[in-house]
């Protein structure tokens, strides 16, 4: 018995009879092995009772009335509150199909009438030292998650990091372009969301898809830190000299990112920044870099980089001949399905008021 009380310590049971004398019988056991007895001698009493403290067991009487214990015992399991809350049925009738009836409904025993002092103490005990290893199972669980998801946030910090740092270079090298990276990531982001709504994209752009580009089409531009200080190219011209300098650039910027992925494999955010780096320069109709892609065989990720990327381009970034919004989503939507996916550019204009430019 002692070591009874030191185990349930704290417990409370709730005992559910509209007997009197059952209830009495009961509440007396309860109190004997040094648990804290709560009785009910209605199913709408016992409820009251839990919504205010919530107890470690029920004891539950099958036949009631207005609500019998099966009701009862089946509200209770379809509770996210009460669902865990183990539910022993009491009764006379302890046949097979009135066991496996309250076993299916949830039930974790079954004891029957009239009370044996041993029986009841025994099963008791039992289900509530199991009832609080599963409590402190779930609770390690959750620590073990918290920790978890910790580590991971951390991990993809330090891979932000790297591809941060990376992007912090370009923006050196191209210091006239004030704030081109954050735009174009957070319309990309924009994008990648609009676009996750439409049919035509929905099984493609996951929330991964989504925060992976806000970050990987920072490094779009990477190339060009190994590209002459001289302006590329005009963004809708596609002369001979301007195809030589985006094959430069898009090239050498997909291959800095492939050797910084050989060395951090685990980065998630690197294998989208290479596919960006590389064919942010094709173009719907295939007259881009690299001129052997065409239409959807150009990675989405790209297909959406492309879009965001001219726009702020076209905004002039700051300088007195750049264009203004109207006259760049004017260009933009008289190139789709040349340089541009038309799907895409379709989904870029209906959001173009959450946009963002310099």
């Amino acid at each position: 018995m002692e070591n009874a009380r030191e185990s349930g310590s704290g417990a409370q049971i709730v005992i559910v009879d509209d007997v009197d004398a059952n209830l009495m019988i009961l509440e007396n056991i309860i109190e004997g092995i040094g648990y804290t007895p709560r009785c009910a001698s209605s199913a709408a009493e016992a409820a009251a009772l839990i919504a205010e403290s919530r107890p470690q067991l029920i004891l539950l009487d099958v036949f009631m009335p207005e609500m019998d214990g099966y009701e009862f015992c089946e509200r209770l399991k379809s509770s996210p509150i009460t669902k865990d809350i183990p539910v022993i049925f009491i009764s006379a009738a302890d046949s097979s199909e009135d066991k496996v009836r309250g076993f299916k409904l949830g039930a974790v025993d079954y004891i029957g009438k009239p009370f044996e002092v041993t029986e009841v103490t025994m099963r008791v005990t039992n289900h509530l030292k199991i009832y609080e290893m599963q409590q402190e199972l779930e609770m390690s669980n959750r620590r073990l998650h918290s920790v978890i998801s910790s580590q991971a946030r951390r991990i993809e910090d330090e891979q932000k990091n790297i591809l941060y740092a990376l992007a912090a270079l370009t923006e050196e090298r191209d210091a006239e372009t004030d704030n081109h990276m954050e735009n174009v990531a957070y319309n990309c982001r924009m994008l990648a969301q609009g676009l996750q709504f439409s049919p035509e994209f929905d099984e493609e752009i996951s929330e991964s898809f989504i925060d992976n580009i806000e970050v990987a089409s920072r490094l779009h531009d990477i190339g060009k830190i190994q590209v002459p200080n001289d302006p590329l190219m005009d963004p809708l011209s596609f002369q001979i000299e301007d195809l030589k300098k985006t094959k430069n650039h898009a090239l050498q910027g997909a291959q800095i990112l492939e050797r910084v992925y050989q060395n951090t494999p685990n980065n998630s955010f690197l294998p989208m920044a290479v596919e960006i780096a590389r064919y942010h320069h094709a173009r719907w109709d295939g007259s881009g870099y690299p001129q052997d892609v065409s239409g959807k065989d150009i990675p989405l990720s790209a297909r959406i980089t492309m879009v965001a990327d001219l726009f702020d381009t076209l905004t002039g970034n700051g300088e007195e001949d750049g264009c203004d919004e109207q006259e760049s989503l004017k260009i933009i939507e008289e190139k789709s399905g040349i340089f541009f996916d038309p799907e895409i550019v379709k989904v870029f204009l209906k959001i173009k008021r959450q946009l963002r430019h310099s």
